[in-house]
């Protein structure tokens, strides 16, 4: 089994993610500490945001801090499983994620999980199909 970290390296469609993570500084934190439960949106999520709006993301490591902050949960290795039934859980950056479970799966503030339980040695990933937005931060539309 691999950490947070090297099961993203070795993803083929987690790699966007993980350079977010290393622009914000978070790769020692999820390669070494834990447990922590991810919820990592995949390339595909993030090839439908402008290019120019990941660029200004990816420069700004303040707010990368934050989004990427947003899609960890520590404290624990929460499985789909363990998801289906929790109202809510608690991100890194201290505000709530709203999980919902229904027979066509399980949603995190809406964005559905299309991959889940990516067992790690310092915790789990689920992939989803968008990024989740902190209600912290503005998102304006270009």
């Amino acid at each position: 089994m691999k950490s947070i970290i090297e099961t993203l390296e070795d993803s083929e469609s987690l790699g966007t993610f993980l350079d977010l993570i290393r622009i914000a500084g978070m790769e020692p934190m999820l390669r070494e500490r834990g447990p922590f439960t991810v919820f990592v949106p995949t390339d595909e999520a993030f090839s439908r945001v402008p290019k120019d709006r990941m660029d200004e993301i990816r420069q700004d490591a303040d707010k990368l801090l934050l989004i990427v902050s947003y899609h960890v949960v520590p404290g624990g290795q929460l499985t789909s499983e363990d998801l289906r039934s929790i109202a809510a859980v608690r991100s890194t950056l201290g505000t709530d994620l709203v999980i919902r479970s229904s027979d066509r799966g399980i949603t995190v503030n809406s964005v559905p999980i299309v991959e889940a339980d990516a067992f790690c040695t310092n915790g789990i990933c689920h992939a989803i199909a968008s990024a989740l937005v902190p209600p912290t931060l503005e998102i304006v539309a270009p």
